[in-house]
């Protein structure tokens, strides 16, 4: 396999929610993107920019190849450093013009840049509250009060409105050749082509017809996470801003690109992380639970639960690889309580 890495930056045009927890009557937010939303995402624009009617087995066979061959890391909030003052006191993580708050736990608590827990939630995080009306008598409906909380698109930094943006990157399998649907009725022969302006040209071909698209246009606009009925979740991707990476991401970890994504020496979580093959130092566990695809139709299959060590967790492992949805996982052996 050769894999190519590109930064994508998007511009944060509308508040986003990444669905977490249920806590009474508010549904809380994650504080990042995950690489299941973002391959969720990345199916849809890629399978109606190719098909102008596609069907659930096009969906099917997209979703399979997105997840083998166009790997993700997750995405954290950034802000331009040049919209504030002293930027080493928001964050030691820089990309570019951009500061991102990438989280990370340390003996007092977890930070996210270099602002705690309860700096970077007044910065980034805010909630409406919502009601259903009775149709006859317009008066709240009884039960239907609820919570939503999201991470804003503007946030205030010394009374002015700063723009926030998103920040990940995206690896692309360019040997990849197939792609099929779940019973393997549905088959494409896939061609990946490197275009000369940071982009790739995406070809789906069966026996009768060609199917073509790029990436910048599949990435152009993504709309992530939930409550998008809200109007949440649009992302914007800045022109001229998804550039080839080489050596690092997130301007701090070091990768290799051979027949698998392979981070070297992280000794901080950038997403979930499998406890069953690593050293958890300092951090959280949680086991991420997932809806799949199953012959009922969308959804209708709990995935395995994998016990993961959350993002920032300080852990110690050699090679780290980078597996379907953005999670981690390596050889060493978990350290125990």
């Amino acid at each position: 396999m050769a894999w190519n890495c590109y930064l994508a930056i998007f511009k944060a045009e509308v508040p986003v929610h990444i669905g977490y927890k249920q806590i009474g009557i508010l549904k809380t937010t994650r504080y990042y993107i995950t690489g299941r939303v973002m391959w969720g995402a990345i199916t849809a624009n890629l399978t109606r920019a190719l098909f102008s009617s596609p069907d659930a087995q096009d969906y099917q066979a997209v979703g399979n190849f997105v997840r083998e061959n166009i790997k993700t890391t997750y995405f954290y909030p950034a802000i331009n450093k040049n919209e504030v003052c002293n930027p080493e006191k928001w964050s030691k993580c820089e990309v570019g013009n951009y500061l991102v708050f990438l989280p990370e736990y340390t003996t007092e608590g977890i930070k996210f840049g270099e602002k705690t827990k309860e700096e970077f939630e007044q910065m980034f995080i805010d909630s409406f509250a919502s009601t259903a009306l009775e149709p006859q008598t317009k008066i709240a409906e009884e039960g239907s009060l609820h919570e939503i909380e999201y991470i804003k698109n503007k946030t205030d930094v010394n009374g002015n409105a700063v723009q926030v943006y998103w920040i990940g990157y995206i690896f692309i399998n360019m040997d990849a050749n197939k792609a099929r649907d779940n019973s393997g009725e549905r088959v494409y022969d896939v061609e990946l082509n490197e275009k000369n302006n940071d982009d790739i040209e995406i070809k789906f071909k069966s026996k009768d017809k060609n199917y073509e698209t790029t990436l910048k246009d599949c990435l152009y606009i993504l709309l992530v996470g939930g409550e998008r009925n809200y109007g949440f979740g649009r992302l914007k991707l800045l022109e001229n801003d998804l550039r080839k990476s080489k050596d690092k991401i997130f301007g701090k970890f070091d990768f290799e690109l051979k027949d698998k994504i392979i981070f070297k020496n992280l000794n901080v979580a950038i997403s979930h992380i499998k406890l069953s093959n690593n050293k958890l130092k300092l951090g959280e566990i949680e086991p991420l639970v997932g809806l799949e695809w199953s012959e009922k139709g969308a959804g209708q299959k709990i995935s395995e639960a994998i016990v993961c060590a959350t993002p920032g967790s300080k852990i110690e492992a050699e090679d780290i690889v980078l597996n379907s949805y953005a999670i981690l996982n390596s050889i060493l052996n978990r350290v125990q309580d």
